[in-house]
């Protein structure tokens, strides 16, 4: 995404956090944007946009959607032993929906608003699911599994209700001035939160408990060990390579240096899984089967509304959906060179999370680097974001390729995990520092802290109290000082 502007560079952090490693690897400024955008041919459009590149750019967001539903789904649904497919599909039918709605809906100038799924909530569902998992337990003959799987459907369709009621209300309050509401340093804490918390989901892909017995024993060093080193590296070259192949390629590269290995060594494709080399075996499945395991009749609803879930799923709501989308479309507006109406795309993304749950789908929002790529490929027009949710759809029709999510790397998912949370860390806490000096920094880490022994929101209410009283007492100065002077 872009860097805030010169007047607020010195008042505010980086906002790189808003970058989506998996989709988009690397940031792009207003200025960049421009001038990489495709030279208009003899079938433009007013915007500029060609039907060849509205098709290209819409083609590329909705296969990279497939990719993030797989990374998704091993992040949430392969933990706690549910089937990936359904969370594949999960994935899909939210990006479907949401963006075509929101595709509909924007009031954008040039109707390029990408409603891609959510990174920010990953933390939080999979810890929800790990919740519902241990409190329902394991049933005879499957029963369990199957009210866990409704169970964790059914709060991430709950996260999205939410979402719409917030974004709902958030329309009716004055976020074009956010950095009022919700200070820059209590941004970069909470969202440096969000990244450790990325960063500690790559163990639970692993299957390694992050403690020091753990981590000490041969198995699980020779799983974290090689994903760490990968991961910085993968968020090393993303800083240097600037391509949108970025994320696919490293794929496809552990990809085949683990089943080379595999291959060299003798090893079965049984035993790599069992060893926590290669995801759990998946089945494609049509997309009916997403709505048949939503049942209502197997939801826990005890379980989703015990303290300890629903706060999962209010900070999935509220540091996913809410404040990605406000935050991320102050800085759009320049991106495409418009003064963009917050209140109305905040309207306009609470139908379209509404339509994703209505449909049993995940989160999605605003992606600004996605936009950014998206833009720079040819896609200018609304029909480009049309083009995308439709190719996302091809891949809920074409089912049979969710199986081949069983054959990827459990090394390929965590080292994107070390990379993004890596990546959040640096631009929260390092960049702060670096830019804003000492006092904000140290500002920015403390909130950082008490995210981490206590929860999100105590952190919330921390920073949001801190900067209050920090304001009350500039004030206080400022007005003595005056009275002095006179």
């Amino acid at each position: 995404h872009p860097p805030p502007t010169a007047s607020r560079a010195k008042a505010t952090p980086p906002r790189r956090h808003r970058r989506h490693p998996l989709r988009n690897p690397f940031a792009v400024s207003p200025a960049s944007a421009a001038e990489d955008l495709p030279t208009p041919s003899t079938t433009t459009t007013a915007t500029g946009a060609t039907r060849t590149g509205s098709l290209v750019a819409g083609t590329y967001t909705g296969i990279m959607q497939f990719t993030f539903a797989a990374a998704c789904a091993s992040i949430i649904f392969a933990p706690v032993g549910l089937p990936l497919a359904i969370g594949i599909q999960h994935c899909l039918v939210g990006f479907v929906v949401s963006q075509a709605v929101v595709a509909f809906t924007t009031r954008v100038p040039s109707g390029v608003s990408l409603a891609v799924p959510s990174f920010e909530c990953l933390p939080f569902l999979a810890r929800f699911a790990v919740i519902v998992a241990g409190a329902v337990g394991n049933g005879v003959d499957g029963g369990g599994t199957n009210a866990i799987l409704a169970t964790v459907l059914a709060g991430s369709v709950l996260t999205n209700v939410l979402a719409s009621l917030l974004l709902a209300i958030s329309s009716t309050l004055p976020v074009d001035d956010i950095d009022r509401l919700l200070p820059p340093p209590v941004q970069a804490g909470l969202f440096a939160a969000i990244g450790w918390g990325v960063y500690l989901l790559a163990f639970d892909t692993l299957g390694v408990t992050f403690s020091p017995a753990s981590l000490l024993t041969k198995s699980a060093a020779t799983l974290w060990v090689p994903a760490n080193v990968l991961g910085i590296g993968l968020w090393k070259a993303s800083r240097s390579v600037d391509s949108p192949l970025l994320i696919p390629v490293f794929i496809m590269a552990v990809a085949a240096l683990v089943h080379g290995s595999c291959l060299v060594t003798g090893t079965s494709i049984a035993a790599a899984r069992a060893g926590g080399w290669l995801m759990a075996e998946a089945a494609g499945r049509p997309a009916t089967a997403l709505w048949h395991a939503l049942r209502p009749s197997l939801v826990r609803w005890d379980v989703i509304f015990s303290s300890a879930a629903i706060k999962q799923l209010l900070f999935a709501a509220i540091f996913g959906p809410l404040v990605n989308t406000v935050l991320n479309f102050v800085l759009y507006g320049p991106l495409v060179g418009e003064k963009l109406d917050l209140k109305a795309e905040c309207r306009s993304h609470s139908l379209g999370a509404l339509a994703s749950a209505s449909a049993g789908g995940y989160s999605n929002y605003i992606g600004l680097s996605d936009a950014a790529i998206h833009r720079k490929i040819g896609g200018l027009d609304r029909f480009s974001c049309y083009v995308a949710s439709a190719v996302g759809a091809l891949f809920l029709v074409a089912y049979p390729l969710c199986g081949a999510v069983g054959y990827l790397p459990t090394l390929a998912i965590a080292a994107i995990c070390i990379y993004v949370g890596c990546d959040f860390l640096y631009d929260n806490i390092y960049d702060n520092f670096r830019t804003n000096g000492a006092r904000t920094g140290l500002a920015t880490s403390a909130i950082l802290a008490v995210c981490i022994r206590k929860d999100m929101l105590w952190g919330l209410i921390t920073g949001i109290v801190g900067a209050q009283g920090l304001g009350w007492w500039n004030r206080r100065t400022r007005s003595k000082e005056g009275k002095g002077t006179a």
